[in-house]
């Protein structure tokens, strides 16, 4: 037969204290630490794991939040996720990646999903106007999705006006501004701003396309 699988209960007996002492132990509650070590020496020995997700339930958070991308073959969305991530884990957290393919059904799926799973947070880069939960916390990447929403972005337009100045100083005296992706407003739109005010600046002909 299986072999069942230890509980808390398990810990508090090998450790001789009480059950108590053991979900201190395991929810960071300060005790004495000739408790903390023996507690910590009975889990090892017995394999005992804290069950993460019935704890979030219980202090009504699951640790959990979760990210939406468009996709993650491109390198930048690769590399974000992997941030992202890592900087979840540095706090106690957990990551859910969701892809959508930039489809729009798909993101209100994935905002469902989220729900579904109690994730304590969201972290969306979209290229449409997704309409943010309002009882989950809701943070958005390059996309003003309403003003209770905050929005983390570049600052895109000095962006542009590098990107022109760089150009003027390699001795280039037509440009051109090209873009694709979402006919959505964003953040990003303020990079061909930047460009073409320099441009108008310097006087310098420009030809945006997008």
């Amino acid at each position: 037969m299986k072999k069942a699988m230890p509980t808390m209960k398990d810990v508090a007996q090998e450790a001789g204290v009480a059950l108590g002492t053991v979900s201190k132990v395991f929810n960071g509650i300060a005790v004495g630490e000739s408790y903390r070590v023996k507690v910590e020496a009975a889990a090892q020995k017995l394999g005992y794991e804290v069950n993460q997700y019935a704890r979030g339930l219980r202090a009504g958070t699951t640790y959990t939040v979760a990210l939406i991308l468009p996709n993650v073959d491109h390198p930048f969305f690769a590399l974000l996720a992997q941030h992202v991530c890592t900087a979840l884990m540095q706090r106690g957290y957990r990551m859910l990646l969701y892809v959508t393919a930039a489809s729009p059904e798909a993101e209100r799926v994935c905002v469902g999903m989220v729900r579904q799973n109690k994730a304590d947070g969201v972290i969306a880069l979209t290229y449409n106007q997704l309409e943010a939960p309002a009882d989950v916390p809701f943070v958005s990447i390059d996309r003003c999705l309403g003003p209770n929403i905050p929005c983390v972005a570049s600052d895109n337009y000095a962006g542009g006006r590098l990107a022109a100045e760089r150009l003027l100083a390699l001795g280039c005296t037509r440009l051109a501004f090209l873009r694709i992706g979402s006919s959505h407003l964003s953040e990003t739109d303020k990079r061909g701003d930047g460009f073409e005010s320099l441009c108008r600046a310097r006087q310098v002909p420009c030809c945006p396309m997008r």
